[in-house]
């Protein structure tokens, strides 16, 4: 079972696709070079070529910096003076068309990897103001929380606006500083249908300005979420295809390197159009002459120079756009929204501990009361019962002591007396007595009974003279034997049942302790249990549904920016399958991949979400989350 203190890794969509990608080129046949034929030894790659390639063919795809470093060395010029024959030519490109193709292979799954996480993290902060806007007091709370951070604002923007800076002109500026104006303290909207005079501006009531500043948050983070979703579906319609049917450009069983440096450049193009690299244009003199810090221009096909200018320029300017919007536009920061909370602990915990000082003998008595009930919970609810069931299950426990000698005693005991009453009262003999015997062995006491009814005629005479004192004996051992016997079912009965009635006395404290336990899980999971992650899994699965039944029938038709939102949907639920048990944890995931797989037409997978619906519940119960 998953710990709860460490959250299981669920792999990406970006992570499993890159597994495919490189099975893909694993498996694919590439043709020897034909040069190599004609001398009678295999020709190789330079040893620059063969260490790059074995760093890339290992099991786990390599990292932003070690692929950077990878291909940093391949942009190191080869040893001046060495000669390379043309079969050994061949092999160098075979060897490069390979590198380039895995390399580029990690850069898409990197790519993807990024919008992806960043279109959660703008959803995320999007329905962290839709949430707010939507609350009684949500606007109101966010005024007083961010109030001190609008005022120092707007005061820095103040200082700042003048030219000369000395100690002087400091405190002169302090004491004319007025008070800001109402307008500078909210971010001016950009939104065309948003814009509003000064004057109408002036009679906004500042909760009115700050609700259309919220408003205007979550728009924007909503265009950046939909910008990204788009950038998201074009990687994954026009992501590296390494099939045979879609490198070869000829009915041959084979590939060669030039139809790998095609798909390449292709999609070199496709990342270049999706993290917004300009286009190339011819070397002029102009552009000879730019400065050298500056980045490198990308070719138009795909080499270690142009990938590492992917890896070191603008995969991190597109993580710096995300990063900027977030900071502008994202929910405030933590400070922000714990400022106002913070103001009362200090008196909150001069107060407790003012509390605490002035009774502080009951507080200590109150600890060793507590100490001693867990002391005493634990031994005798939980320990005594464990060591008792161990007990049980090795040797048997206690019973009634009552053995089965004593009761065949009385028993045999019983048959002599009425068989000596037999002899005497009835002068039996012979068969007569062993019948008799054999009735009271059944339970049959009617002769006695006869015997005890003509004595109490006459009870004072036969008390001193007859059997009456005797018959009434004779039934006191009846009653002893009937009491030993039930004694001795009892005994059976619960030694019997004596492991039940152990696990009996222990349900109570297990049902205590795991209790305790579950609510101790809530607490170190925090928001990723309880009612907030069921809403996170209901949320998700309808957006899902939402999308494919807004989308055409024909998945072809659906446009990137639905496909990525799937894409990023799915993810979430991805993310939140990592608190699923290990054992419910795979199934989860292959109804998601089944969600995502482009083969799959909408009905398709409109079935599969409802077969996560029955399956796994409304809000995820099934799952075991």
């Amino acid at each position: 079972m998953t710990s709860i203190f460490v959250a299981a890794t669920v792999p990406s969509y970006a992570e499993e696709q890159l597994r495919v990608h490189l099975g893909s080129l694993a498996t694919l046949p590439v043709a020897v070079p034909a040069a190599a034929s004609f001398t009678g030894e295999p020709a190789h790659p330079s040893p620059q070529l063969s260490h790059a390639l074995g760093e890339l063919n290992t099991t786990k795809p390599p990292s932003s910096k070690q692929l950077a470093s990878i291909l940093n060395e391949l942009t190191q010029p080869l040893p001046a003076g060495e000669v390379r024959s043309a079969a050994t030519l061949e092999a160098d490109a075979a060897a490069e068309a390979e590198i380039i193709t895995r390399a580029l292979s990690v850069i898409w799954a990197q790519v993807m990897q990024a919008f992806v996480d960043g279109s959660l993290q703008l959803e995320e902060d999007r329905v962290w103001w839709d949430t707010s806007l939507n609350s009684r007091s949500g606007v109101l709370v966010y005024f007083v929380q961010s109030l001190p951070e609008r005022v120092w604002n707007a005061v820095k923007d103040s200082l700042q606006s003048k030219k000369s800076f000395s100690v002087h002109s400091v405190k002169q500026d302090w004491h004319n500083l007025r008070v800001p104006s109402l307008t500078s303290l909210f971010r001016p909207l950009h939104d065309a249908s948003a814009v509003l005079s000064s004057q109408l501006t002036a009679f906004q009531s500042p909760l009115e300005l700050t609700r259309r500043e919220m408003l205007g948050n979550k728009a924007t983070l909503g265009r950046a979420r939909d910008q990204s979703a788009s950038r998201i579906g074009q990687l994954a319609e026009q992501g590296p295809h390494w099939a045979l049917q879609s490198v070869s450009t000829s009915e041959a069983s084979t590939v060669t390197p030039t139809d790998l440096m095609a798909e390449a450049t292709r999609l070199y193009g496709v990342l270049c159009s999706v993290l917004d690299v300009p286009t190339p244009v011819a070397q002029t003199a102009t552009s000879s002459r730019r400065r050298p810090s500056a980045p490198p221009s990308p070719a138009a096909v795909a080499t270690p120079t142009t990938l590492l200018a992917l890896l070191n320029t603008y995969i991190p300017k597109s993580k710096q756009q995300l990063t900027s919007t977030l900071q502008i536009y994202g929910r405030p920061s933590v400070l922000t929204r714990l400022w106002f909370p913070f103001l009362f602990l200090p008196p909150a915990l001069y107060w407790a501990v003012s509390a605490l000082v002035r009774n502080k003998d009951w507080v200590k008595e109150q600890v060793v009361n507590a100490k001693e009930t867990i002391k005493g919970f634990v031994v005798q609810w939980i320990w005594e019962p464990i060591e008792g069931i161990a007990k049980t299950m090795r040797g048997g426990g206690e019973g009634l002591d009552v053995a089965p000698e004593t009761v065949k005693a009385d028993q045999e005991s019983l048959e002599r007396m009425v068989v000596d009453l037999g002899r005497d009262y009835y002068h039996l003999s012979g068969p007569q007595l062993d019948q008799l015997k054999a009735q009271v062995e059944k339970g049959d006491m009617e002769s006695v009974l006869k015997v005890y009814e003509q004595e109490l005629q006459h009870p004072l005479r036969n008390a001193l003279t007859g059997n009456l004192i005797r018959t009434l004996l004779i039934q006191v051992q009846k009653t002893k034997t009937d009491l030993s016997r039930a004694l001795l079912q009892l005994d059976h009965l619960l030694r019997s049942q004596q492991l039940t009635f152990a696990f009996v006395g222990v349900a109570p404290s297990v049902l205590v302790v795991y209790a305790l336990w579950g609510w101790l899980r809530g607490i170190v999971r925090g928001e990723n249990r309880g009612k907030g992650r069921r809403r996170r899994y209901f949320n998700g699965l309808r957006e899902v549904e939402r999308l494919l039944i807004e989308s055409p029938e024909d998945n072809s038709r659906m446009s990137d920016r639905d496909r990525g939102t799937l894409i990023v949907s799915v993810s979430g639920l991805r993310t939140w399958a990592a608190g699923i048990t290990s054992t419910r944890r795979e199934g989860f995931l292959d109804d998601l991949r089944m969600v995502e797989n482009p083969a799959l037409g909408r009905d398709d997978k409109l079935r599969v979400v409802e077969r996560i619906y029955r399956c796994w519940g409304v809000d995820g119960r099934g799952t075991g989350a």
